[in-house]
């Protein structure tokens, strides 16, 4: 009888540090998980700040000014006045 409850008592001991090895596992991988996560939202709101820059950007050189200012002055070409102008019907 004694050896039956040593045994269980041994059973009970290797179950409580199986439980406690599983606990500090699963911890170590909650943080990891929780520090790749903080990388990750880093790099969205770095991705984020340089597709909103994009985006003003476009609006800028989309505009028809910045297309008739860099004609002007990149091309060479000549602002059309009244006398060259010709309208259609």
């Amino acid at each position: 009888m004694d050896n039956v409850l040593k045994l269980f008592n041994l059973l009970l001991v290797a179950i409580l540090i199986g439980s406690a090895f599983k606990l500090i596992n699963q911890r170590f991988q909650a943080r990891s998980y929780y520090m790749q996560l903080s990388q990750l939202q880093n790099k969205m709101d770095g991705i984020n700040k340089e597709y909103t820059r994009l985006e003003i950007e476009e609006g800028t050189y989309s505009s028809g000014l910045a297309v008739q200012d860099y004609a002007l002055h990149n091309l060479g070409l000549v602002e059309a006045d009244k006398q060259h102008i010709l309208e259609l019907k």
